[in-house]
């Protein structure tokens, strides 16, 4: 039996030595014994079972470990079994390629240092405590009775010591016997089990360190005991330091991924390197020597690769919801991060208590019990405590942020995955392209809102449970610090919250008035870049340029409001603590005497208690908003999926229907409901069967069902009844990648391409046939277009195909198809976007050529009369139902496709004209061998790699915003202002001292344990937190540094001290202060918003001016990304930055002055720590901003892909390519994580080190502070103290802002770079401007023209010649790339001539301005651009015009008739002046939008005219009622036509041909075609209607 009570624990100040040693010493290490040693049974249990079963032992480790942060990394040995996987891919279609990591072999040294280090420590401690134990059992020992209880004790307590380290020394044997194994697992974990016992066991020996030294402090001889602890302690410590070191999966060689980067080492990394994130030096040091590119950065480890991810996640995914979901799939990493936050959480309070015992032993100098090791040892607390408080949150903030990033790689995973399932119901809608736009909106918001908000609360959800914790200490602090006056500042603070919630909530209104107004600008920005040519064309720069500054003035009016709401905030945040002070100090002022001590840490308190308040708001606001996302997300998970079927199955034998529908199948783009009688049907009984290998095809008027039909085929529809056939196979993981997988082809009637190269695009993922792809080019009719594009076939496409015309897209689609591997192709209506000579091309050497011998072809066209001969079926519907369908001649005879057949004479007389002008289509591309050597260097690319500076922000770009901004003077007066604001906040800190000091005590100085800037710091800091959204505060220091351990007040008699005097002048010293930030905020954002103003104004003018071969090579969104996301940063996110980088400069250096005051002796180590941070800060910033910039322009590709994707998601379905697709996505979701979380790695990088030293420097004046006891007064050593604290703070604030403004400022720096793009001539020139009526006849003079796009291309037109006359009508015709558009533009000088000269009414068009120019020629464009407005703002968008021209303008283009002939039937309001234009005029028809140009043509009165004849893009109608308003309405106008049919021309005064940039003849049409042998006959001739061309010409010759 123990003779000893253990129900007494704590005695003295310390354990009772009976409870510490049978409980502490005794019972924990037996638990920890029974726990390891089970763990270590359990695990060799499972290491047999998987090697004697399935799973083969390797030789090589996995790089994947589960929570592998701080000291937790024991990677997995085994991989997951084949069958698993394949299980896994059967339930679900969007798994990708196995998880399995890369192997390595790792360096397993048996006989390493570490190794060989556990096992001599084991053994010296085994034979230390025998040695202890003999001494206790043969009564050699003495025994200290005031620290140990008794003999039986002790002797269980060394007994049960001698038998841990046995255990341990028994492990330290099995782990070298089985390190270069294939036990090597199990290795791993007794090193993970040692590394825990001795960790445990070293904290046990500084609590029997304690109490021994409580009794004899450093008299370590005094007695055995003490002795032994000691040497026990210093072997445990030193093992410690050593095996911190130790990497047990270090490779043997560096460990290349499958993306060919160099993997990370972060699964590897020592102990030490995890907490210190010494692991990212490598990349570090590149991005120090140079700057980094993507190809530099590590491999991420596998659990953190997208697909591995989302395999991880769906193994644990739950059916409940989103959020159950991914807590369950990352359990382990959100409890590792809950244990370093409860090390932080207690350690931040570590600090400021051996701050106040320091400051307390100064204080009572000779009169202190203890000897001055106690106050080293303090100072060894007050560092050990720093360090791990801060090493313990860094580790917390990775573990969130890396949780935070796999969760948006899931959301986007997964929300990706569900698009291409996801059955797309925009059939279904009335309004279909609203409905669309808003669906694509709706997806995008949640890949970029929705995994944002979700993957932010996840990165800082620890904040969750820290700030209830500070809350309550900060609570408890005060009432013991205050007493009942806590109570009443904590009534004051709850009573101002209010003002704080309305100042936040009205800061958020304006920030969504800011978003709308920005939103608004934007869409007019973004309709000026899609239109610009036209825009170029009428030299409506100044209308355009009007319109976006006025929405940028209310833009700007917005921004002004929420930067003053913003100011408001700031001095809410700095007024409310001064108004609670006062409160706090009148009533405890009424019943004690104030010390510094209690005022300060009051001060500091209450800021604790006010930041955690109200940040915890916030936090509940994330939970929210995050919730909402979950349920967002869930919601689209949830939608309805198309069910794509197998194939045929055993009743295709009995019916012999292997491809079609049977028994009276009935479709609907709407979900079927039970019990709905009412469903409405797109497609109804339908009872076909399309012949194998055979050409079909569909036909029937404009919405009968054609599209529809093909969708059900393919299963996007929903069955009703019936069923359908469709042969396919069922894409897997295994499938290949490329071509069409699933043995389909489909090509939609609007072409969908990839923004990538046309080859790209045509092979589609499968490997280059170079015979099979020119057949193909020749069978789409591709070898001339090839031959016109400057790289041909490696040219870009570009964003929704911009480098290509609407038949070239729809034949390079159909290209696609033809390419691929399917054996059935599906075509809807894809010639109807060709021209009719092209669309006679295709069917003849595609549709039955030799590369569609075989296959099965659905074909929807209206071109019935020219694939009849081809076809083998005809289905004719009619208002979803069949109408007929058979064989072509029983269609012929039942006339059902009369109405087809009767386009067809016109059909092949358009066909023959267009190819008499044309010419053959080549058979192989010209210099093909050519094109294809400069697609290996990319020559090909229209769009350029976006450009991304290098190095340091360079000081033009700071000069720029400093100039826009209001210049150096007002810069100057910024920091003047900043300077006065810092010293108002001093002076008022002292003011307390000065208060403190006024009563007759000498205890005014005592126990000045305070922080007296810190509590400014947490104003600023605050206010920090509130514009970064609550979370861009990441460091301990942030949190940990305002919490002011427990000080008791002295309960003195009042003395006799005017307190309200004092209180009067610490109030109005606030109020200075107050003043004095408030007119520095407002100048400072005066400032900011001058410049934003300013920038885009200059922004907004080069791009109107530009050149238009910029827009060419420059991505639409590229130009937008500058005037939004940039913009956006330099209106709202610059100014606070740098305000705050000002800031942390101003106090850092104010803090430097007053220490050095007070303790001179600091400025040598303050310099000196300041040139070690200023070397940090440079290496960190030197990686860190290229992180920064990789990851800026990283995230778009993820929504160009998603978008595209979706947009052609049918297509991809139909192909079977979703995989391909899928492993793109997770390719590119990596490519934005990796950037990123390296970025966020170096960061904390950054702050290990940084706080690390800020840690040795209180250590250092602690130290200093001892040694000169004797001398320094108590006060200014405790003032000195805390500022050196907050010295290591700043620094790291102006470390962090400086890099934070770098990133910023790249904003400015990217839109620096289009302030210098190359501008046009002026737009003016005064003293060459033409009069006003000019050109008054419209007669062109041409002499020896040259033209070139660019100087290093060839000349597209060649010493071009010719002269019009007055009013003349002429037509030019020539084959494709003859240069007729080329010369269109010459006219307008959207292009300098290399040589020659243009004449208009004898004026040389290159002397004059361009707007003088532009403004009086009038262009009707083949594809007509309308602006969103109104009919009257596009056709007078300077108000020139009154309403009655503006309306006769209507009539005279038919645009009035036309329209009232359609609407008489539908009792809908008639055209108006003020007819609502969407975007684009989506509003309108093709025919309708040709009929407004031409009236805007009609309103302009120009003496000049061109016209771009339009071809297939309006109907025969309406091409008549163009053709018949300009010969009438243009009498008066010299024309120049670009005429793609003989006919339209035939009637002109005269025709001028081209032909590879020359000028062949040029002449009135009769004696162009009465001459022999002439180009322009040989065009008539091969057309097919030279008869009735003649008879045309013939008749205009007659007429003069």
């Amino acid at each position: 039996m123990l003779d000893c009570n253990l129900s007494d624990t704590w005695v003295d100040g310390d354990f009772a030595p009976c409870f510490r040693e049978t409980v502490i010493d005794s019972l924990i290490p037996i638990l920890l014994l029974i726990g390891s040693l089970s763990i270590i049974i359990i695990s060799h249990v499972r290491y047999i079972r998987k090697t004697a079963a399935v799973y083969a032992p390797l030789k090589t480790n996995s790089l994947s470990s589960l929570g592998s942060y701080g000291a937790t990394t024991h990677p997995t040995l085994t991989r997951v079994s084949s069958h698993i996987i394949e299980e896994q891919d059967q339930t679900d279609s969007s798994s990708t390629n196995s998880t399995i990591s890369p192997s390595y072999e790792v360096r397993s040294s048996r006989w390493s240092i570490y190794n060989c280090t556990r096992l001599l420590a084991s053994i010296i401690q085994v034979v230390l405590y025998l040695y202890f134990l003999k001494q206790l059992v043969t009564n050699n020992y003495s025994l200290d009775k005031s620290v140990e209880a008794s003999k039986e004790t002790l002797t269980l307590a060394i007994s049960t010591n001698s038998i841990f380290w046995g255990y341990t020394l028994l492990l330290a044997i099995l782990n070298i016997k089985w390190t270069p194994t294939l036990k090597k697992s199990m290795a791993d974990n007794i090193c993970f089990q040692l590394n825990l016992l001795y960790l445990v066991h070293f904290f046990i020996n500084l609590l029997d360190l304690r109490s021994f030294y409580l009794i004899h402090y450093t008299k370590i001889d005094a007695t055995e005991g003490y002795l032994h602890s000691v040497m026990t302690a210093i072997i445990t410590l030193l093992l410690g330091l050593i095996i911190i070191h130790e990497k047990r999966q270090d490779p043997i060689e560096p460990v290349i991924s499958d993306t060919g980067r160099l993997q990370s080492t972060e699964n590897w990394a020592s102990i030490y390197s995890q907490f210190l994130f010494s692991w990212v030096e490598n990349m570090m040091k590149e991005g120090y020597k140079r700057t980094l590119n993507d190809d530099d950065l590590n491999e991420l480890p596998p659990e953190n690769r997208a697909k591995n991810i989302l395999s991880n996640y769906r193994k644990n995914k739950t059916k409940r919801s989103v959020l159950q979901s991914l807590l369950k799939t990352y359990q382990w990493p959100f409890i590792i991060q809950f244990l370093y936050c409860t090390v932080w959480n207690v350690g931040m309070f570590g600090p400021p208590l051996f701050l106040n015992r320091i400051i307390k032993y100064i204080e009572n100098g000779d009169q202190n019990e203890q000897p001055v090791s106690t106050a080293y040892l303090y100072v060894i607390g007050l560092f050990i405590t720093g360090v791990v408080q801060t090493l313990a949150v860094q580790q917390a903030l990775y573990i969130g942020r890396t949780n935070g990033v796999r969760i948006q790689a899931i959301v986007i995973g997964e929300v990706f995955s569900k698009s291409l399932r996801r059955r797309d119901t925009t059939g279904a809608q009335e309004d279909k392209d609203v409905k669309d736009q808003d669906r694509s909106k709706n997806v995008n918001n949640l890949l970029s809102v929705d995994a944002q908000k979700l993957g932010e609360f996840i990165a800082y959800c620890f904040y969750v449970y820290s700030y209830p914790i500070q809350i309550i200490i900060s609570i408890y602090c005060l009432y013991r610090l205050l007493g009942v006056a806590a109570l009443y500042g904590v009534l004051v603070m709850f009573l101002t919250q209010p003002i704080t919630f309305f100042v936040s909530k009205r800061f958020e209104t304006l920030q969504k008035d800011l978003m709308t107004a920005t939103d608004k600008r934007l869409k007019i920005v973004n309709e000026m870049l899609n239109a610009i040519r036209i825009i170029k064309f009428f030299a409506w720069e100044k209308e355009f340029r009007s319109r976006v500054l006025q929405s940028r003035e209310k833009e700007l009016k917005a921004i002004r409001a929420r930067l003053f709401m913003f100011m408001h905030m700031m001095n809410a945040w700095f007024l409310i603590p001064v108004l609670i002070m006062v409160t706090v100090f009148y009533i405890y002022t009424l019943d004690h005497k104030l010390t510094a001590s209690t005022a300060f840490t009051a001060l500091a308190l209450f800021n604790t208690f006010r930041a955690a308040l109200d940040e915890f708001p916030m936090i509940i606001s994330f939970i929210l908003q995050a919730n909402v996302a979950a349920k967002r997300i869930e919601s689209f998970l949830d939608e309805d999926e198309v069910d794509i079927q197998q194939g045929t199955d055993a009743t295709t034998l009995l019916d012999g229907t292997h491809i079609g529908f049977v028994n009276n199948a009935c479709f609907s783009w709407e979900k079927p409901e039970k019990g709905d009688a009412q469903q409405k049907m797109a497609l109804q009984d339908l009872n076909l069967s399309f012949p194998v290998n055979k050409l079909s095809i569909v036909c029937g008027p404009t919405g009968s069902g054609k599209t529809t039909l093909l969708a059900s085929l393919l299963g996007e529809t929903w069955l009703l009844s019936g069923s359908v056939r469709l042969p396919r196979i069922i894409p897997h993981r295994k499938s290949p990648l490329g071509g069409a997988v699933s043995g389909i082809a489909y090509v939609a009637q609007t072409a969908w391409l990839q923004n990538c190269s046309i080859r790209d695009n045509i092979l589609f993922g499968l490997p280059f046939d170079q015979e099979r792809y020119e057949k193909v080019l020749y069978a789409t009719a591709l070898t001339r277009d090839l031959d016109i594009l400057e790289f041909g076939d490696s040219t870009e496409i570009g964003e929704k195909g911009v480098t290509l015309s609407g038949g070239q897209k729809q034949r390079v689609a159909i290209a696609r198809a033809v390419y691929s591997q399917a054996e059935t192709v599906i075509l809807d209506d894809c010639l109807s976007a060709v021209d009719a000579h092209t669309a006679r091309h295709i069917y003849e050497n595609c549709l039955i050529g030799e590369l569609m011998r075989g296959r099965t072809i659905i074909l929807v066209t209206h071109h019935v009369g020219l694939c009849l001969k081809g076809a083998s079926y005809i289905v004719a519907l009619k208002e979803g139902k069949v109408a007929g369908a058979g064989d072509p001649q029983t269609m012929v005879k039942s006339g059902v496709l009369g109405e087809e057949l009767s386009r067809t004479h016109g059909e092949n007389s358009d066909a023959e004209e267009e190819a008499a002008v044309e010419g053959p289509i080549p058979t192989v591309p010209q210099k093909q061998q050519s094109k294809n050597s400069t697609q290996a260097n990319g020559a090909g690319k229209l769009v350029q790699e976006e450009v991304r500076a290098e190095g340091g922000v360079k000081w033009s770009v700071y000069d720029t915003y400093i100039s826009a901004s209001g210049g150096y003077p007002y810069w100057i007066l910024l920091l003047i202002l900043f300077a006065a604001a810092q010293a108002g906040v001093l002076i008022q800190d002292y003011w307390i001292k000065v208060w403190a000091s006024a009563y007759p005590t000498d205890d005014a100085y005592h126990d000045v344990n305070m922080t007296m800037s810190t509590t400014r710091d947490m104003v600023s800091t605050g206010i920090f937190s509130m514009n970064g959204g609550g979370f861009s505060s990441s460091s301990s220091s942030e949190l940990g540094t305002f919490n002011i351990q427990y000080i008791n007040p002295y309960f003195l008699k009042e003395a006799n001290v005017d307190v309200k005097y004092y209180l009067g002048v610490y109030f109005l010293l606030g109020i200075i202060a107050l003043i004095a930030q408030s007119l520095r905020s407002l100048i400072m954002f005066i400032g900011s918003i001058r410049a934003s103003q300013r920038l885009h104004q200059k922004l907004l003018d080069r791009i109107l001016h530009a050149k238009v071969r910029f827009f060419d090579t420059t991505p639409i969104g590229r130009i937008v990304n500058r005037f939004s996301s940039d913009l956006q940063t330099i209106d709202q996110e610059v100014s606070p930055s740098l305000s705050f980088l000002l800031y942390s400069i101003v106090t850092t250096f104010s803090i430097v002055g007053l220490i050095s005051y007070v303790l001179p002796s600091f400025i040598f180590p303050g310099t000196v720590i300041a040139i070690i941070y200023w070397f940090i800060g440079a290496y960190y910033l030197a990686t860190s901003r290229d992180m920064k910039r990789l990851n800026s322009v990283s995230r778009s590709p993820i929504y160009v892909q998603f978008n595209e994707s979706v947009n052609g998601v049918t297509t991809i379905r139909a192909f079977g390519s979703q995989y391909r697709f899928i492993a793109e996505n997770h390719s590119l979701i990596d490519n934005n994580n990796r950037p990123f979380l390296w970025m966020w790695a170096t960061n904390r990088w950054l702050h290990a080190r940084v706080e690390t030293v800020g840690a040795f420097v209180s250590f250092c004046t602690g130290f200093v502070m001892v040694l000169a006891r004797d001398w320094v007064d108590p006060g200014m050593a405790g003032l000195a103290l805390s500022y050196s604290l907050t010295f290591v703070f700043h620094v790291l604030w102006v470390v962090r802002m400086y890099a934070i403004n770098e990133m910023n400022m790249n904003a400015i720096e990217r839109l620096h770079e289009y302030l210098d793009v190359d501008q046009e001539p002026p737009a003016h020139i005064p003293h060459t401007c033409p009069s006003v009526h000019w050109p008054e006849t419209g007669k062109i003079k041409v002499e020896n023209l040259v033209m070139q796009y660019a100087p290093e291309s060839p000349a597209v037109l060649r010493n071009v010649s010719f002269e019009t006359r007055p009013k003349e009508k002429i037509g030019i015709v020539g084959r494709t790339g003859s240069g007729k558009s080329t010369l269109t533009l010459s006219l307008f000088r959207f292009m300098e001539a290399t040589s020659g000269q243009i004449f208009i009414d004898g004026v040389d068009i290159s002397k004059i301005g361009l707007e003088d120019l532009r403004s009086r020629l009038t262009i009707i464009p083949q594809d007509p651009v309308l602006f969103s407005g109104t009919l009257r703002s596009n056709l007078d968008p300077f108000d020139q015009h009154d309403d009655v021209e503006l309306w006769a303008a209507l009539k005279r283009s038919h645009l009035i008739d036309h329209h009232q002939e359609e609407e008489e039937d539908n009792n809908k309001n008639t055209i108006s002046l003020d007819s609502p234009v969407t975007a684009n005029g989506s509003n309108w028809s093709q025919g309708q939008r040709q009929l407004i140009a031409l009236a805007r043509a009609l309103v302009k009165k120009s003496s000049l005219i061109i016209l771009d004849e339009a071809t297939s893009s309006v109907d025969f109608d309406t091409d008549h009622r163009i053709q018949q308003t300009i010969r009438k309405e243009f009498v008066n106008s010299s024309l120049l036509c670009i005429a793609h049919r003989i006919r339209t021309v035939a009637d002109y005064d005269r025709i001028l041909v081209l032909d590879q940039g020359q000028v062949l003849e040029f002449d009135t049409p009769y004696h162009l075609i009465s001459k022999e042998n002439g180009i322009f006959r040989q065009m008539c001739e091969r057309s097919g209607e030279f008869n009735e061309l003649l008879a045309i010409a013939t008749a205009k010759h007659e007429q003069h």
